[in-house]
Parts: C-alpha cells; structure tokens; sequence
C-alpha cells in the first residue's frame, strides 16, 4: 500500500461537543482552514454506533437527562388530578 499525504490545517480528535466548538472557532477564525475530525466508534457487539456529537450526546448525559425529565413530568401527570387539572 502506497502512503499518501495529507494536508490539514487542524487535526482535531473526537467529534463531540469540544471538537465541533473547535472546528467551529477555527473556521472563524479563517474561514479557508482545512479541518479534518476524527471521529469514529467501535460498534457495539448489537452494532450500536453513533456519529457526529460524541458519547454524552449519543448515549450518555444528554440521554439520561431526557429520560430523568420524562420520568419527572409522568409524575407531575400522576399528580395533576389532584391539584384540579
């Protein structure tokens, strides 16, 4: 296999959150700056991947969040009844 050459700018690993804030500010800063992000993710044994946004948007913090909200708002529904709604 024949190497071949790359001409990048910035390099960044990692595309969630810091890593598009990174590309985002660098492309700001010269809007002609060849980015290149590296982002990949070992499928799952199910063959789970995910892609642009990182593990806490995909399947971590953000996740859990919506879930806790969704958990807190059936009980305020539970409770409604009771308050005259």
């Amino acid at each position: 296999m024949e190497a071949q050459a790359y001409d990048f700018d910035l390099a960044l690993i990692g595309g969630g959150s810091g890593g598009l804030a990174c590309s985002r500010e660098a492309r700001r800063a010269n809007p002609k700056a060849r980015i290149c992000v590296f982002d990949f993710v070992e499928p799952t044994p199910r063959g789970t991947k995910w892609g642009i946004g990182g593990t806490c948007v995909n399947v971590g913090c953000i996740p859990k969040k919506l879930m806790h909200q969704a958990a807190l708002i059936g009980g305020y529904m539970e409770d409604a009844p009771s308050f005259g709604w």
